[in-house]
């Protein structure tokens, strides 16, 4: 299969990271962007949301396909909450000079050879990046929220032609993209260096296969830290808080036997994102919450402070507890 080859190398933001912790979580940090791999002939990646797996961008693809794999569909009135992207390097026709894209522009419904489509003396990009209709009176409903919710994922409008728009991470603002072409432009433009050793730590999905069986693993050795796996392929881990030395975690082999966004612990305190193991008397959970609203500090995660528990960081927990179901096999050493 050819490689992407991208040489915009003057937009790129470099990723280095000079400890485990941070490499070893790579694939959860970076779900939703674009890579572009600078020490091997700028091959392009884009990580998915739901695994955190790497998948080559190839001129072999199309864009049916890729998008049939990566995009979910959104009402037009939905779409409309999140923020228009409006940058210069790419545009590739822009009729009457107002700074939007000709391609940008009928996806929107502005007009591209009027640069003040509902003429109030606003030019329809000055409108869209202050947030204002360009096509009548007020303000556009945005909403930042319901944007930020959506970072990394390819939408479609599946209420006017199936516009595609892609919800950037390092921005949260919706970029069109009408073809393959201009997707591999987009990823020149957005796309994020990064260096053989640590695109390595992003499970390819070619190697992990179209089957995908998970499991995880949990070592509550000094590591302190949980592994997820595909068809026994390491995807990513996270730093976890496990039992004391007077309240051990149970070693052994259990498996998801319930989940509950907001569990009630008998030790009086909230454990979000809960997913229990065993009997149920202990499992996974975010940092817990006091009913004083008082949560327990990241400062614990890699100690063994938990009743028993496996404590898991603000973000890595809420990512387990929808990646994993109910039966997904639990290894605890």
């Amino acid at each position: 299969m050819k490689k992407i080859t991208i040489y915009l190398f003057l937009f790129l933001f470099f990723f280095f990271f000079s400890n485990s912790t941070s490499a070893s979580s790579l694939p959860f940090q970076l779900r939703g962007h674009f890579l572009i791999q600078v020490e091997s002939n700028g091959q392009a990646w884009y990580v998915d949301m739901e695994n955190g797996l790497r998948h080559e961008l190839s001129i072999n693809e199309s864009f049916s396909e890729f998008m049939a794999k990566f995009g979910i569909g959104i009402s037009s009135s939905n779409l409309k909450k999140v923020p228009i992207a409006i940058n210069n390097k790419l545009i590739e026709i822009d009729s009457d000079n107002d700074g939007l894209d000709d391609r940008l522009e009928r996806a929107i419904g502005t007009d591209p050879f009027n640069s003040d489509t509902d003429n109030d003396g606003y030019s329809d990009s000055l409108e869209i990046l202050n947030h204002y209709n360009p096509l009548g009176s007020g303000k556009l409903p945005i909403d930042f929220k319901f944007s930020s919710g959506l970072a990394g994922k390819f939408l479609i409008d599946v209420e006017r032609n199936g516009e595609v728009w892609y919800v950037s991470p390092n921005d949260n603002l919706r970029y069109y993209i009408p073809d393959y072409n201009f997707l591999i432009k987009t990823v020149g433009v957005l796309g994020r260096g990064i260096n053989n050793s640590n695109i390595n730590l992003i499970a390819n999905s070619k190697d992990v296969g179209d089957k995908r069986i998970k499991s995880i693993k949990v070592d509550t050795s000094k590591n302190h830290r949980v592994y997820y796996f595909l068809n026994d392929i390491q995807i990513g881990s996270f730093p976890i808080s496990a039992g004391a030395f007077s309240s051990p975690t149970p070693k052994g082999d259990f498996s998801i036997i319930n989940k509950h966004p907001m569990a009630w612990s008998p030790y009086g305190l909230w454990m979000p994102y809960w997913l229990g193991l065993g009997t149920g008397r202990f499992g996974f959970h975010e940092l817990p919450i006091w009913p004083s609203g008082y949560r327990e500090g990241e400062n614990h995660l890699g100690l063994a402070v938990s009743h028993g528990c496996i404590r898991l960081g603000i973000g890595p927990a809420k990512f387990l507890y929808y990646w994993s179901e109910i039966g997904t096999p639990v290894y605890i050493y």
